[in-house]
């Protein structure tokens, strides 16, 4: 979805339903990576990560109550079924996030949905740059990398002695 239009003032709903809906898939998809995780990477989806992503959701519906009366609609979320793939659709989906939260910030002019926003933009930009890592990290611990086509080509050599 493009959400570079121009405009101005409050958020629009349809832009908080997506909100919604996919701070709501980040919290199914974290619950689920804590699962297939390897111990050594478990403390990166803690109980602690797993409050914010429902306090930022808390923020998010609180905010569509107020502008619709109506609270906002889920939609069945399909959890990842491998840790690969599900970190690297994860960091895809933080990185979506951020995006549309610095357009959003663009936009609005309520400072107190700009710290809501720009808040939510940190936060999705520390959560990719950790996913990142920990998929970086796990396909370098595994092996998987030259599998995985991250070194195409690339022949490990060794610098000649001193």
């Amino acid at each position: 979805m493009n959400y570079r239009t121009n405009g101005s003032g409050t958020i629009a709903v349809h832009h908080l339903q997506y909100i919604i809906q996919a701070e709501y898939r980040s919290m199914i998809n974290a619950q689920r990576l804590l699962h297939l995780a390897p111990p050594e990477h478990r403390m990166h989806f803690s109980r602690s990560v797993e409050v914010k992503q429902k306090e930022r959701l808390a923020v998010w519906t609180r905010l569509y109550y107020h502008l619709t009366a109506c609270y906002p609609v889920f939609t069945k979320v399909e959890p990842p079924k491998d840790y690969v793939s599900g970190l690297k659709a994860s960091v895809f989906d933080a990185l979506d996030a951020a995006d549309l939260y610095a357009v959003l910030l663009d936009r609005a002019q309520e400072p107190e949905l700009q710290r809501i926003l720009q808040r939510a933009m940190n936060g999705e930009n520390r959560l990719a740059a950790r996913l990142n890592f920990l998929y970086s990290s796990y396909m370098l611990e595994n092996g998987d990398l030259v599998k995985s086509k991250g070194l195409i080509g690339v022949i490990k050599k060794q610098l000649p002695p001193f």
